[in-house]
């Protein structure tokens, strides 16, 4: 599996599969896209930028349903990590109910450190790793 960052050439492809609102070429142009290739396909994306309280922090995770449970979601995650390597503490977040994200955080060694209330349908649940932390 490869991951890299994704290019404008990307966008048709993550367009096929992509379940979230918003536009991700502007991630695209702004180097905040990134993609996991398998067999030169894309079967994956994450988004990330530092935006949340100057802190990095996965936006968008999103894997083709046919390949999922395959390893796709961890390695982009572990991508974003190695990205992040020099900074103390790193976020993401998800819906209450997204099982398999949830598992995959608990896998990766993310915490919950606090749930948002009634900005969507299903509490949003805040997730972090300490990565250069003198705890």
């Amino acid at each position: 599996m490869e991951i890299r960052l994704s290019t404008k050439e990307d966008l048709t492809a993550i367009d096929e599969f992509d379940i979230f609102l918003g536009n991700r070429m502007t991630e695209i142009e702004r180097g905040e896209l990134w993609v996991a290739l398998e067999e030169g396909k894309i079967i994956g994306f994450m988004s990330f930028n530092d935006q949340f309280y100057a802190h990095p922090f996965v936006h968008f995770l999103n894997v083709r349903k046919e390949y999922r449970r395959r390893g796709a979601g961890a390695a982009l995650m572990m991508k974003f990590e190695e990205l992040c390597k020099d900074k103390e503490r790193i976020f993401t977040s998800t819906e209450s109910y997204n099982l398999p994200m949830l598992l995959l955080l608990d896998k990766l060694d993310y915490k919950c450190c606090g749930v948002v209330d009634k900005i969507q349908k299903e509490s949003e649940i805040i997730f972090c790793k300490d990565l250069n932390s003198e705890d």
